[in-house]
């Protein structure tokens, strides 16, 4: 039997314990931004970034550093490293992210540096 729940001056059945079922045809993405994946020459290992591909989505984390302040670092959904955003446009992303907010990046286009390829990104605000 399903428990009663009020979604929004809405009642509804809920038969699992996972609400993301009611919250996803209410989410949208919301660009906010298009940038580089910066600091990409300092990765260990480099294979996970050189496997991105165009469209595939990215995850960030706010990290802590003793050398910037607003330190983001981007992911791969296996939480492989690929690069962080540049700090010049981190400080709005970060403070959105301490504020509890769900951003996320699509790799939108590749071309090969001298030593790296360059990862061009546009970040979204995942909205509920």
């Amino acid at each position: 039997m399903g428990k009663l729940v009020k979604i929004e001056n809405a009642l509804a059945i809920r038969k699992s314990a996972d609400l993301s079922e009611y919250l996803k045809p209410m989410s949208r993405d919301i660009f906010l931004f298009s940038t580089k994946i910066g600091n990409t020459y300092k990765l260990k290992d480099k294979i996970p970034l050189l496997k991105l591909e165009v469209g595939e989505r990215l995850y960030f984390k706010h990290v802590e550093s003793k050398y910037e302040d607003n330190v983001i670092a981007i992911y791969t959904k296996d939480d492989h490293l690929v690069g962080y955003v540049p700090e010049a446009d981190s400080a709005i992303f970060a403070r959105l992210m301490d504020a509890g907010k769900m951003l996320f990046a699509n790799v939108k286009s590749k071309s090969h540096g001298t030593s790296v390829p360059l990862i061009d990104i546009d970040i979204y605000l995942q909205d509920f």
